[in-house]
């Protein structure tokens, strides 16, 4: 039943090469905050959240990816290796991060979408209390979260943040489901405290 969730961006009418595009945008976003993001100011690198954001899109993408394209893992696997050349702070980065920043935005919006209906302490999800703050955290931040752009990207996002709330009420008595592995559940978990 998780797959629900992910099956949305896995529609059969995406363009596999648009995808790999993006992919290679993301990989190069998440890589080079990983390394540069420490020590080196003069690029905007992604925020911890925005850099789980981005990695839980790019997994999406991956999986839809090497459902359609053979050489999909080889793919994937030289986009890391370019990006482990990339220098940090130089000018032609700030297209990646924009990018990323794009996607984790969408990413996070879907999830606090699907928060605002989440209902954790009526169902059975028996998450460890570390989850439970971080859901009463996200299902606070949705209530006040506004949904920003276009109305195709805001359609978007709602259908998206409908699906994942669907798969949490439909897993509600579900021993098994794990909550924390979820777009909705790993936002949760990286959304800032303070």
């Amino acid at each position: 039943m998780l797959m629900v969730g992910n099956g949305v961006a896995q529609d059969a009418g995406i363009d596999v090469e648009q995808m790999m595009t993006d992919a290679d945008a993301l990989v190069v976003g998440i890589d080079v905050t990983t390394r540069c993001a420490v020590f080196d100011t003069s690029v905007s690198y992604l925020s911890p959240l925005e850099q789980v954001a981005a990695e839980i899109r790019l997994g999406e993408i991956i999986s839809s990816a090497s459902n359609a394209l053979d050489d999909a893992p080889d793919r994937i696997a030289q986009m890391r290796a370019a990006a482990a050349e990339q220098t940090c702070g130089t000018a032609g980065l700030a297209p990646y991060m924009d990018f990323s920043r794009q996607i984790a935005r969408d990413v996070i919006d879907i999830a606090l979408v699907a928060w605002k209906s989440i209902d954790v302490p009526g169902c059975n999800y028996f998450a460890d209390e570390d989850f439970m703050r971080a859901a009463e955290l996200a299902s606070s931040q949705a209530q006040q979260a506004t949904l920003e752009g276009e109305a195709n990207r805001v359609a978007y996002i709602e259908q998206r943040g409908a699906v994942w709330s669907e798969v949490f009420a439909a897993n509600c008595a579900n021993l098994g489901f794990e909550p924390a592995k979820t777009l909705p559940g790993q936002i949760a978990l990286a959304l800032p405290t303070d």
